[in-house]
């Protein structure tokens, strides 16, 4: 029986817009190694050393200008950063709100310390505060943990105080999936455009038989 939701933050419940972003980077920053390093799933390079918590806010910062044009600001990294992201989409915060009644919800993301920079203030705006919407945040750069690997799948279900078995994760990358479903996970894929309501409360009906 699934007692808890584990949710994948970027392409799941916000959309992801890297050709922008990438744009961003290259036209108004002036990096031009931006497509190289940047990924929907995986990052290389600086942003994967970022993920990885290698690499604090202002490490992130002073690699990223070092390799941006000259007069480039914290506030145009900023910028360019922000453009990676959507407006938080209202159908997923709904779909969030009402599962909490019903499950623990926990939010299990590759990430760095700037991009949540941006994405807290865009989901308070939106009315769903990370922090005090999710029983706990699973953050890699927080943790050094990377998915897929299963060190950050171990360290969540042992935090998370369910057993594989009483979890149900969505992500959209299937490499993920693939990981957590070894270790016993229920997982469902997310792709662009789902409803993610509808696909949860599939998931969840087909395993509550």
């Amino acid at each position: 029986m699934v007692k808890a939701i584990f949710f994948d933050m970027g392409g799941v419940l916000i959309d992801l817009y890297l050709d922008r972003c990438a744009d961003a980077f290259y036209n108004v920053a002036g990096l031009k190694q931006i497509r190289s390093i940047l990924d929907p799933w995986h990052q290389r390079g600086f942003l994967n050393d970022a993920e990885n918590g290698t690499l604090d806010y202002d490490g992130y910062m002073k690699e990223c200008l070092s390799l941006c044009k000259p007069g480039t600001t914290v506030e145009t990294i900023l910028y360019c950063q922000r453009q990676f992201f959507s407006e938080p989409s209202p159908k997923s915060i709904n779909c969030v709100r009402r599962l909490s009644g019903e499950y623990e919800l926990f939010l299990l993301s590759n990430n760095n310390a700037v991009s949540m920079s941006v994405l807290r203030p865009l989901f308070e705006e939106a009315g769903l505060p990370l922090d005090s919407s999710f029983k706990k945040l699973f953050l890699s750069y927080e943790m050094h943990l990377l998915k897929p690997s299963e060190a950050i799948y171990l360290k969540a279900i042992e935090e998370s105080g369910h057993a594989p078995g009483e979890i149900l994760f969505v992500d959209d990358s299937q490499a993920n999936l693939d990981a957590a479903a070894k270790l016993g996970i229920n997982t469902v894929l997310y792709s662009t455009g789902d409803d993610l309501g509808a696909l949860l409360d599939a998931a969840l009906a087909r395993l509550a038989r």
